[in-house]
C-alpha cells in the first residue's frame, strides 16, 4: 500500500510538472499603445511572478488551470486564464485607471510623521524568516561604453525583526562578463559596481528613504504633499509627493511614496535626484581623487499575496564622475532585481553556501543551461542581448 501511494504521488507530480507552460505576453497601454514597463505579472494566489521588460514583454511559467494577473500602478488590474495563451506572444492591453489626484488636508499630524508611520508599519508587516528567490542583473557603463554585465539566480534568506533585516545570500547560478577589473577592497562609494549584498536589505529597511529625506539634517530641505488617488474600481491610494525646496543649493531628491491608507503599507516608492538640483553635485575628494555624484535612483515595488507582504521588484541606478590629474571617467551602474517566488524559510541551508563578497564579478560563472531564459527572469531585449554578446566576445578575446 505504501508503495502504491508513493507511485501515485510520483505520477501526480510528474503530471503537474508536465502541464507547466512558459507563456509569453506583450503588455501595452490601451490608449497610447506604448509598452508598459515593469508591470507586475503573477499567478493568482501564488508568490510566483515576474515583470515586463522595456519592450513590455514578459515570460512566466504557469499551468493551464491557473490565472495570470497583470498589475501596474496607474492601470486597471488585468486577469486572464493561462489557457488563453498560445505558442505566440499574446498582446495584452492595460486600461489606464481613471484616477483623480486630490490633495488631502492633514492638520494634526506632520507629513514627515505620516511618512515615518507608514515606513514603520511596513517594516513590521514583512513576513520573516523568508527566502526570496530572485533574478538579479546589472549593467555597467564607463564613458558611454558597456564594460560589465552580470546576472544570477539569487536566494536571499531574510530574517531579523521589525527594526532590522538581516539577509544571507546564496548564489544558485550566475554569469559575469567584465572588461574592468573589480577590486574587492575598493570603497563602496568609489566602486563602479553595485553591492549585491544590498539587493533586498534596503527594500526591507527603507534606509534610502529615511536617510535622505527624514533625517533631521535633511528633512528641512523638502516639501511634502499628501494626495489621494481614487481609482475607477473604487480603491484608494494615498501618495506622499516629495519635492526639494527651490532655494536650497545642493543635490536633493524628488519622488513619491504610494501606500494603502487602511493598512498603512507602502506599495511603491521612487526616489531620484531632482532635475532642478543636479547642478549642485556633491564632490568627495580623497588622496587626489575626486568623485561627484551626477544621478541616483532607488525604486521599490511591493505586493500582497494572500497574507504575505513582500518585495516584488527593485531598481538601483547610480551615475558619477571620477577624476584626478591623470584621468577622468563617468560611470553608470544599473541593477534590476525581481522576486520570482518566495516561501517561509526553514533555516536549514548550509552557512558554507553563503556568498559574502560584494560583487558577482569575482565569482566564477556557474550555469545549468540558460537560466536567464527560464525561472521567470526578466526577458532580455534585443538591444540587451547584443550588449551581453559583445561583452562576452570581448572578454573571451582578452583572455586568449
Amino acid at each position: 500500500m505504501k508503495y502504491f501511494y508513493t507511485l501515485f504521488f510520483l505520477v501526480l507530480s510528474h503530471a503537474s510538472f508536465s502541464q507547466q507552460l512558459a507563456v509569453r505576453g506583450l503588455v501595452a497601454d490601451a490608449v497610447t499603445h506604448e509598452p508598459v514597463i515593469a508591470a507586475s505579472v503573477g499567478i493568482e494566489n501564488s508568490g510566483m511572478g515576474t515583470i515586463t521588460n522595456e519592450d513590455g514583454i514578459f515570460q512566466l511559467s504557469v499551468s493551464k488551470s491557473q490565472t495570470v494577473i497583470i498589475s501596474c500602478i496607474g492601470y486597471k488590474t488585468h486577469k486572464l486564464p493561462a489557457s488563453d495563451f498560445g505558442d505566440a506572444t499574446k498582446a495584452i492591453a492595460l486600461e489606464p485607471s481613471e484616477e483623480v489626484l486630490e490633495e488631502v488636508m492633514v492638520t494634526k499630524i506632520p507629513l514627515t510623521q505620516v511618512l515615518q508611520d507608514v515606513i514603520t508599519a511596513s517594516k513590521a508587516r514583512f513576513n520573516k524568516p523568508v527566502v526570496l528567490h530572485t533574478y538579479y542583473r546589472e549593467f555597467v557603463k564607463v564613458d558611454g561604453q558597456y564594460k560589465k554585465f552580470s546576472d544570477a539566480l539569487l536566494d536571499y534568506h531574510a530574517s531579523g525583526d521589525a527594526k532590522k533585516t538581516k539577509s544571507d545570500l546564496i548564489v544558485k547560478q550566475n554569469r559575469s562578463f567584465s572588461l574592468t577589473p573589480t577590486n574587492e577592497d575598493e570603497d563602496d562609494q568609489l566602486s563602479p559596481t553595485l553591492n549585491v549584498q544590498y539587493g533586498i536589505s534596503n527594500s526591507y529597511s527603507f534606509e534610502f528613504l529615511e536617510k535622505n529625506i527624514l533625517r533631521d539634517k535633511n528633512v528641512k530641505n523638502y516639501d511634502l504633499t499628501l494626495k489621494s488617488r481614487k481609482n475607477a474600481d473604487g480603491s484608494e491610494w494615498f501618495v506622499i509627493i516629495i519635492e526639494p525646496k527651490a532655494e536650497i543649493e545642493k543635490t536633493l531628491f524628488e519622488g513619491a511614496v504610494i501606500y494603502d491608507p487602511k493598512t498603512k503599507l507602502i506599495y511603491e516608492y521612487d526616489l531620484h535626484f531632482a532635475q532642478s538640483h543636479k547642478q549642485f553635485p556633491r564632490t568627495i575628494s580623497l588622496f587626489g581623487l575626486h568623485v561627484a555624484a551626477l544621478d541616483t535612483r532607488f525604486k521599490a515595488v511591493y505586493k500582497m499575496t494572500n497574507s504575505n507582504y513582500e518585495l516584488s521588484y527593485n531598481n538601483r541606478f547610480v551615475k558619477y564622475k571620477m577624476w584626478s590629474k591623470k584621468f577622468q571617467e563617468i560611470t553608470e551602474s544599473r541593477s534590476d532585481l525581481i522576486v520570482t517566488n518566495f516561501e517561509k524559510d526553514d533555516m536549514t541551508y548550509s552557512k558554507k553556501e553563503v556568498y559574502k563578497k560584494k560583487y558577482l564579478y569575482t565569482k566564477p560563472t556557474h550555469m545549468i543551461g540558460k537560466f536567464w531564459q527560464k525561472n521567470n527572469a526578466i526577458v532580455l531585449t534585443a538591444e540587451e542581448e547584443k550588449i551581453i554578446d559583445a561583452l562576452e566576445k570581448a572578454e573571451n578575446a582578452a583572455t586568449k
